[in-house]
């Protein structure tokens, strides 16, 4: 099992988005959970078979990730499943969204150790956007963290092979290929988009013939699989830094929500929308 997606960032109708396709190697089982912590509120995904956490919070700081070491999610769900304790990344990003400044945000995603200290960071590629300013991580297990400040002018997008680094992720072959025709059409359709609703239907839409190349992939219409083509597009994640929104669509055949936990006070007012949709690609 294998951990490829696809990261976005853009700027639409003066609204701040990060928006990521999620591949995986199996059928994801996905809650939203919402709750507040010293007067932050927080609004993320969980994976329930490896604890992978990614969303906002009510200052407008948004975290969304790509890997850069692929084979991430086997070694998080086969550590879940035997040792009864999932990887520590869904946990940091969790920690990072719970500071009111990004500042505070950025320095806990490279610096945090959780409970192993040797497992230091979120390793791979990262997106954090706040309503001033977005920024770009890169860091994996052999290399440090190289974060920049991303010009909004411009539209951005991450997928499996380094951007500063290149020696990490991906690095040649039909993998590299793969990662690098994904990046290709994902920055040409953030181009074309002229709202927000279009950014998820972009992130969707079928560019190659060989689905292996799409950010939006489906294992079962790949021509002549090999046993290495094990990987599906689960579902799609927006986050609306400017309005406090998250968007969550999931996809009917390649995964299973299992709802929101609420977890504030009843007579809290949430400030963070919440939206899950499910759909159905052909």
């Amino acid at each position: 099992m294998i951990n490829e997606c696809t990261i976005a960032h853009t700027v639409v109708q003066d609204k701040v988005i990060l928006a990521k396709n999620r591949d995986r190697s199996y059928s994801a089982r996905v809650k939203v959970v919402r709750e507040l912590i010293n007067d932050v509120e927080m609004v993320y995904i969980v994976d329930e078979d490896t604890d992978w956490s990614e969303g906002m919070n009510s200052y407008g700081t948004a975290v969304i990730n790509s890997a850069l070491m692929v084979n991430a999610d086997e070694k998080e769900k086969k550590l879940a499943k035997k040792k009864g304790k999932p990887s520590e990344d869904g946990k940091k990003i969790r920690r990072a969204l719970m500071f009111k400044k990004a500042s505070e945000s950025l320095s806990s995603i490279v610096n945090f150790k959780g409970d192993d200290k040797r497992d230091v960071g979120v390793k791979g590629h990262t997106f954090v956007a706040t309503p001033k300013y977005t920024y770009a991580i890169e860091m994996t297990s052999e290399h440090e963290p190289i974060i920049k400040k991303l010009n909004r002018k411009q539209n951005h997008v991450r997928t499996n092979h380094g951007y500063d680094y290149d020696d990490s992720g991906y690095t040649s072959g039909l993998n590299k290929k793969s990662s690098e025709l994904r990046w290709k059409y994902a920055q040409d359709m953030l181009s074309n988009i002229k709202s927000p609703q279009d950014v998820l239907t972009g992130l969707a839409m079928q560019h190659a013939k060989n689905m292996r190349n799409n950010p939006y992939r489906n294992v079962d219409k790949v021509d002549s699989p090999t046993e290495k083509d094990i990987l599906s597009t689960t579902g799609q994640l927006m986050l609306n830094v400017t309005d406090l929104e998250m968007t969550l669509r999931m996809d009917k055949d390649k995964s299973e929500f299992f709802g929101i936990d609420d977890r504030t006070p009843d007579s809290y007012e949430p400030k963070i929308k919440i939206k899950v949709e499910y759909v159905k690609h052909k």
